[in-house]
């Protein structure tokens, strides 16, 4: 009997289910809450420089500190709410918490040109911080979500595969972005095309979507109980109180919150602000720009598939601690990384050397996502939401300043050193963050996931059988 019960939960394993549903869901909720973000990156070039794409359309009189004000504004936003959000998804699921910030975020998207035309930068400002708060329920209620539809088995692959999204947003906006701009909509289209295609998979979300197993409507009870007995060691199915001392004085957590602060400052540096080095360095106009900009996160997108493959067949098989596994990706991810932009800065590259180089270097940040991104959920899926919205919130402070230290040291979008001096702070970051998550990281589950199993040992109590 135990035999068919494992070969009834391997043949559930390797079929396609509601969970995967779920997942490409997410993953596109994550696409468009990407291409959301990183629309603007592209359109202010256009926006500022109307020779760049459709002349007919009005060219706003920003300067590089405002132009630099309205890239980061998203992100005075994103950090306020993370927190909030994380403990709102746990207590009530994440659902609706993430149909309401896009919807939120699709809405304003359609209201960008209007704000940009008419209100100028505070206007715009106060539009992207909006977006920011809204889009700041996102990344915890998908982690809610997924606590509660990834098996144990295929958790590196699911995961890595929704959280993959974001880069495939990237991909796809970054060259259509260029070639709206250049369309007879103009680069207004870019926010116009964003937000519709955005309200489209709130209404898909809200019909097809569940908090959890036990909640769909339509799954099997056989993958319901897969799903289920695979995370009933690590996840209680009552709510929990959030035990925030023992949080916030764990070194393992806080080892996770430096490495994701060094992740966002080096990341968000190149995502802001390389289809700009693009077109003033290596001279490429807007449409170029846009698939140029978009090539690494196609290389990126793939290595995060493969990655999350590898990282899977490596924990069914035993073949290396969880533990190891994590700071394997994670160096491959920032060291990578870290070693690409060194040379960009040391070397005097030719044009083709430099696309290759910044390939490099986000194309290798691909380990984050099988490297410290998955650590929330190995150090405790019950408070998986509250700790992303933690390390999220706290490090797009590093988001904010990301964007307003390159308007600080590239004063002239021309000089090639400027941009270099970017690149070797991008280096450094990287660095520093990893030989941290090396010295002090952990995969194993923390004693304080489960605050009731520990309550219950600590006063002498059996538990339930």
């Amino acid at each position: 009997m135990e035999n068919d019960k494992k070969e009834e939960e391997k043949k559930e394993e390797f079929s396609w289910g509601e969970r995967h549903k779920q997942t490409l869901l997410l993953f596109f909720g994550m696409l468009i809450s990407y291409g959301l973000r990183v629309n603007l990156s592209v359109a202010i070039v256009a926006m500022t420089d109307k020779s760049s794409a459709n002349t007919h359309f009005i060219e706003l009189p920003w300067n590089e500190s405002s132009k630099s004000k309205v890239l980061s504004s998203f992100f005075w936003g994103y950090l306020i709410t993370q927190v909030y959000a994380g403990q709102m998804a746990q207590k009530y699921g994440g659902k609706y918490f993430l149909a309401g910030a896009l919807g939120v975020s699709g809405v304003l998207t359609i209201f960008t040109p209007a704000s940009a035309i008419h209100g100028g930068v505070l206007v715009m400002c106060a539009n992207r911080m909006v977006q920011g708060m809204a889009q700041g329920f996102i990344f915890p209620s998908v982690n809610v979500l997924l606590s509660k539809w990834a098996p144990a088995s295929e958790k590196g692959r699911l995961i890595s595969f929704v959280f993959s999204g974001t880069q495939f947003g990237s991909l796809v906006m970054l060259p259509t972005a260029g070639l709206l701009a250049s369309s007879s909509g103009g680069w207004p289209a870019i926010f116009y095309v964003g937000g519709a295609f955005t309200l489209v998979w709130v209404l898909v979300w809200s019909l097809m979507g569940a908090n959890s197993p036990s909640e769909h409507q339509t799954i099997s009870d056989s993958e319901k109980k897969f799903i289920i007995n695979s995370l009933s060691n690590t996840t209680s199915n009552k709510p929990l109180q959030t035990p925030w001392g023992k949080i916030f004085t764990s070194i393992p957590m806080w080892t996770l919150i430096i490495a994701h602060l060094t992740q966002n400052l080096g990341f968000w540096i190149l995502l802001t602000n390389m289809p700009t080095y693009i077109n003033y360095i290596l001279k490429f106009d807007i449409k170029s720009n846009g698939f140029l900009s978009a090539m690494p996160y196609l290389i990126m997108w793939i290595l995060i598939i493969a990655f999350s493959w590898i990282s899977d067949y490596i924990r069914t098989h035993g073949l290396i601690t969880n533990t190891n596994q994590r700071k394997i990706w994670n160096t491959l991810a920032h060291w990578g990384g870290a070693l690409a932009l060194l040379s960009l800065y040391l070397f005097d590259t030719s044009t083709t050397g430099a696309i290759v180089l910044l390939t490099a270097a986000l194309g290798l940040n691909s380990g984050v996502y099988t490297g410290f991104l998955t650590n929330h959920l190995d150090l405790a899926p019950n408070f998986a939401g509250t700790l992303l919205g933690i390390t999220n919130s706290i490090a797009n402070i590093t988001s904010i300043l990301g964007p307003l230290l390159v308007g600080f040291v590239v004063t002239d979008n021309c000089n090639k050193d400027q941009w270099g001096i970017v690149f070797l702070c991008s280096a450094s970051v990287f660095f520093i963050g990893n030989l941290l998550y090396v010295i002090f990281g952990t995969a194993d589950t923390q004693p304080w996931n489960d605050t009731s199993i520990n309550n219950k040992i600590k006063n002498g109590e059996n538990e339930d059988p």
